[in-house]
């Protein structure tokens, strides 16, 4: 029950966001106050929402030891995941964006994720 209800929500979300990138695009001009920081807002959930699907499968898939302790961790790993590439495009924005500076921002949150599981296992 709870699966389809997230699945719906993540549709839903996705849809939201990434027609509301569409139309700001379309609409607003980027030299108007807060039309960038909208549009990272609906960038991160626009991506959170279209990376819960696949980041629900792969926990179940490959973590069912883990999905079983804490069923909705495939919400933060999209949510982590949004915020990489968020991160990536403000990025690019700024055309500071290489392999270097990707590299160094999916390995932080490698890790800040790697210690979240560490607390909470308290291993």
């Amino acid at each position: 029950m709870i699966g389809k209800l997230v699945s719906i929500l993540a549709i839903l979300g996705a849809v939201v966001g990434w027609w509301g990138i569409y139309e700001l695009t379309e609409r607003v001009y980027s030299d108007q106050p807060g039309a960038v920081t909208f549009f990272y807002a609906l960038l991160f959930l626009a991506l959170t929402a279209t990376l819960v699907p696949p980041a629900a499968f792969l926990n179940r898939r490959f973590a069912p030891e883990a999905v079983k302790r804490d069923p909705l961790r495939f919400l933060r790993h999209s949510a982590w995941g949004a915020l990489c590439l968020s991160s990536w495009a403000w990025l690019q924005m700024q055309r500071a964006f290489n392999l270097g500076f990707a590299l160094i921002i999916g390995l932080i949150f490698v890790a800040i994720e790697v210690l979240i599981i560490r607390t909470r296992t308290g291993s």
